[in-house]
């Protein structure tokens, strides 16, 4: 099952400080997913995202370093 989920990629929740918003990125992928207004909002959208695709996410802070992985 970890073979699927490093094939399939992880989600990232980052800061855009220029829009003011935090986005929902995929690994590999061009396209932003989602972006939101708040982190804890966010969160829930990644939340969900992830448990729906069996694929893990990983929380940057706003200053671009990590903070926690799930």
């Amino acid at each position: 099952m970890t073979e699927d989920k490093e094939k399939k990629g992880i989600y990232r929740v980052v800061y855009d400080s220029e829009n003011r918003k935090w986005l929902i990125k995929k690994d590999g992928a061009q396209r932003i997913i989602d972006s939101k207004q708040t982190k804890e909002e966010a969160l829930e959208r990644v939340k969900m995202l992830s448990q729906n695709n069996e694929v893990g996410f990983v929380i940057h802070k706003k200053d671009g370093k990590f903070q926690k992985k799930r």
